[in-house]
């Protein structure tokens, strides 16, 4: 009997740390960027040097080895409330239209709404890290007018004064 409750209790164990990373999840997304601000208004926060990690099977990048681009992208204070906006283009390759002659992009529009729901602070070095919760969605206009749709339940970690951000993902549908 011991032995089937140390049992269950590893695979229990090892079924659920998966920790805050989704990107062996096929409905997930992880981005890391630098961000920089903006030249006239400070709260606004361009992203510069990106990666994004694709879960295997993504709709967006199905083999995690798209050539991507992000667009006037940005994470903006723009209200001074406690939430932020993500907002700009995904430029993103097209797996099933290019091939070795030419690279096809579908671009995406981002959006979405981030509120803080957490801060941890150190007093002794000024730095932050603070914790966004909310919905971003990547909106694709294809050539028959037809509208598609990938939202995720999003949490992004802001690490200030170095304006590092990472987003972790997972689809809604």
């Amino acid at each position: 009997m011991l032995s089937k409750f140390i049992i269950f209790t590893i695979v229990s164990i090892i079924t659920t740390s998966n920790g805050y990373s989704f990107a062996q999840l096929s409905d997930s997304i992880e981005i890391e960027s630098k961000l920089k601000e903006g030249n006239l208004i400070q709260s606004y926060l361009y992203f510069q040097e990106t990666n994004i990690t694709f879960g295997e099977g993504n709709e967006l990048c199905s083999q995690n080895d798209c050539l991507y681009e992000f667009e006037k992208t940005s994470f903006d204070d723009l209200f001074g409330d406690d939430s932020r906006t993500f907002s700009g283009t995904l430029k993103i390759e097209n797996k099933k239209k290019s091939d070795t002659d030419s690279i096809s992009y579908d671009y995406y529009k981002l959006s979405g709404t981030l509120n803080l729901i957490n801060t941890d602070e150190n007093p002794e070095t000024g730095s932050k890290i603070l914790i966004y919760e909310g919905n971003i969605v990547f909106e694709l206009n294809d050539e028959i007018s037809a509208t598609k749709k990938i939202e995720y339940t999003s949490q992004v970690k802001l690490y200030q004064p170095d304006n590092k951000f990472e987003l972790i993902g997972r689809s809604n549908e």
